[in-house]
């Protein structure tokens, strides 16, 4: 296993428990704020608060390593002309090794792709906990009395839903796509 892997697995072990950990303080503080109301907005406002405070702090706790192999994912293409760095991204894209295997494009095209499988599912998986960190607020909105916030909170959830159903299948693609290079560029080396 790589160091960034396992980096990556103790990243998400964190991640897990801290939203686990959010969920439960913001369902609790959610639940506490809302005692009294109606069921609908009692059940709105807890799942908001929880998936606000669980969110957010799941989205922080990934943040922190995304960055460093985010920073570290630079190095393979430092120095290289354009072309070049187009030829890796096309060979990463479509799983064909950049030949000869052992030159130095070709080491620089394999720690790309192998940074890339790390850091895709760590940016997939911030962006989700992110984008539930911003809906959680609207949810208890959704069932307001006034009618301009409750269309503004309807509007901002669907948008941030359509982005996430658009963008989360080309996390998964790019991040598939690194790793089958990953492996096609071990076994012809």
């Amino acid at each position: 296993m790589d160091e960034y892997q396992g980096v990556a697995r103790r990243t998400w072990r964190r991640t897990a428990v801290i939203v686990a950990v959010g969920l439960i303080v913001g369902g609790v503080f959610g639940w506490l704020v809302s005692h009294g109301e109606s069921l609908v907005t009692t059940v709105f406002t807890t799942t908001g608060f929880a998936f606000s405070l669980g969110g957010i702090a799941g989205a922080f706790s990934v943040m922190a390593t995304s960055f460093r192999i985010a920073m570290k994912m630079q190095a393979p293409m430092q120095g290289l002309p354009r072309p070049e760095r187009q030829m890796i991204g096309r060979a990463i894209k479509t799983g064909v090794p950049v030949e000869p295997a052992g030159s130095e494009l070709g080491w620089r095209a394999f720690d790309q792709a192998r940074l890339m499988a790390v850091y895709q599912p760590l940016a997939l998986g911030q962006f989700l906990l992110l984008y539930l960190g911003i809906l959680g607020p609207q949810l208890p909105q959704l069932m307001g009395d006034e009618m301009f916030s409750v269309w503004l909170s309807r509007v901002l959830c669907s948008l941030l839903v359509v982005a996430a159903v658009v963008v989360t299948p080309m996390l998964v693609r790019s991040s598939r796509r690194a790793r089958r290079y990953v492996e096609v560029a071990s076994a012809s080396s």
